[in-house]
């Protein structure tokens, strides 16, 4: 069984302690369930960004400069390590 590192990277603005989050992750597993699994660890975090086991709306996922849920990358299994960056969406009137 092959394993990656997946890294996420929370944006300051999102509520936690932790900014930085690193797991082992299945290569046969997606991106998407990646995320999930590394953010489930941290109960705070997995409330306010998961509902339904997917990434609520209003956050943007991206790694090396590709938006992963618009581009259906989040879809992908890994390939590799990876870093993704979690930003919220901010709405303007």
């Amino acid at each position: 069984m092959v394993n990656f590192i997946l890294t996420l990277h929370l944006h300051t603005s999102i509520p936690s302690d932790d900014h930085v989050l690193v797991g082992e992750v299945n290569a046969e597993m997606t991106l998407l369930e990646g995320v999930i699994l590394l953010l489930s660890k941290n109960k705070n975090i997995y409330e306010l960004m998961i509902l339904n086991n997917d990434i609520r709306s209003g956050y943007l996922l991206i790694s090396e400069k590709i938006e992963l849920r618009t581009t259906k990358k989040l879809f992908n299994k890994f390939g590799s390590n990876i870093e993704i960056k979690i930003i919220p969406i901010s709405h303007g009137g």
